[in-house]
């Protein structure tokens, strides 16, 4: 992908799935799949991968999204049986050096992870944080410490997903832009009238963002917009 001044760029999205469920209350997979596409990602963090069959989700959403994305893709399976398990993923149409999940630090009701990853983008080796912090507002500060200490100057870094800080410079932001202080807030939740900037990207010093946007055509297929921008390093 070519920026229009001929400098390349690679595009990165964050995407909460919401269990494939939109408008009209019930899962849709196929939908979900082409606002996907639609993006145009190079790196793409979607959480609430989600199969709890007894909440009205589909069953197997891993397999689902593994099948459709292919690429390289790394997992992160917080809970629940097999083919109903609940969680978020890191995908990458660059090849992925190295990988870890690692588990955040609570309290609350579900666990959480972070997934940190290595790509080998043509910009250079990147590295991406992707997470999905939980709703106890006790826990997060300490999951945004968590992900700011993944940080390290030895390459470029962003993190992004959805970190559910409603506030837009509350104690997630202070943490996180300590070390990663390139960031375009942007409102995502709700669909219809975002005004929360639940879903962010933070990226490091020599990063440079264009283009940050929430993509409001993809409204009918979850309840937060997902969240497309181009870098540059």
């Amino acid at each position: 992908m070519s920026a229009p001044d001929g400098l390349e760029r690679l595009r990165v999205a964050s995407w909460n799935l919401h269990g494939f469920i939109g408008e009209g209350r019930q899962p849709d997979p196929e939908r979900s799949f082409r606002v996907v596409a639609s993006l145009e990602a190079d790196i793409l963090a979607l959480q609430e991968v989600d199969g709890r069959t007894h909440l009205r989700r589909l069953p197997d959403a891993f397999e689902r999204v593994r099948a459709v994305l292919g690429g390289h893709l790394v997992e992160a399976h917080l809970f629940g049986a097999p083919g109903r398990e609940y969680g978020h993923v890191l995908w990458s149409r660059h090849p992925i050096e190295q990988a870890e999940v690692h588990a955040l630090p609570g309290p609350g009701l579900e666990p959480r992870a972070a997934i940190e990853a290595v790509v080998a983008t043509p910009l250079g080796r990147l590295r991406v944080v992707v997470a999905h912090f939980g709703l106890d507002p006790r826990a997060r500060p300490r999951q945004a410490a968590f992900v700011a200490g993944l940080v390290r100057p030895d390459m470029p870094t962003v993190a992004l997903g959805d970190f559910n800080e409603w506030r837009r410079r509350g104690p997630v932001h202070a943490a996180l832009s300590a070390a990663l202080p390139v960031h375009e807030p942007v409102p995502t939740w709700p669909v219809r009238r975002p005004f929360a900037g639940l879903d962010r990207l933070y990226a490091s010093r020599g990063v440079a963002l264009h283009a940050v946007a929430a993509r409001r055509d993809a409204a009918p297929a979850s309840d937060h917009l997902p969240l497309v921008a181009d870098l540059r390093f």
